[in-house]
């Protein structure tokens, strides 16, 4: 596998058979904007683009359940018991009846 090279926006623009190449050699892009990482480039082709897309969907899947956690941990939540969460999503569920009952709609 060949290393991660880095490319500004700039670049993206003027240089696209020089990126061209570097993601048909296995290559991986890292574009920047003023000189932070905005977005990620990798090769695809007809033969694994479905499988790619299913790939980049576990990733970002992945990604939201750590931000999920991190806010639990952030809110003190991390640590509660499925009894507790039980309990919450209970009285969820009776708080929105009572608004829905309030608004006169019936469920």
């Amino acid at each position: 596998m060949s290393a991660t090279r880095f490319f500004s926006l700039r670049e993206l623009r003027t240089e696209t058979g020089k990126i061209k190449e570097v993601l048909s050699g296995d290559g991986k892009i890292v574009v920047t904007s003023n000189g932070k990482p905005t977005a990620f480039m990798i090769a695809v082709d007809e033969s694994n683009f479905e499988e790619t897309l299913d790939d980049l969907r576990q990733i970002r899947g992945i990604r939201a359940m750590r931000e999920l956690q991190r806010q639990a941990e952030g809110n003190g939540l991390s640590d509660m018991t499925l009894d507790d969460i039980n309990a919450e999503i209970v009285e969820a569920r009776k708080e929105r009846q009572k608004k829905l009952v309030e608004m006169g709609v019936n469920q």
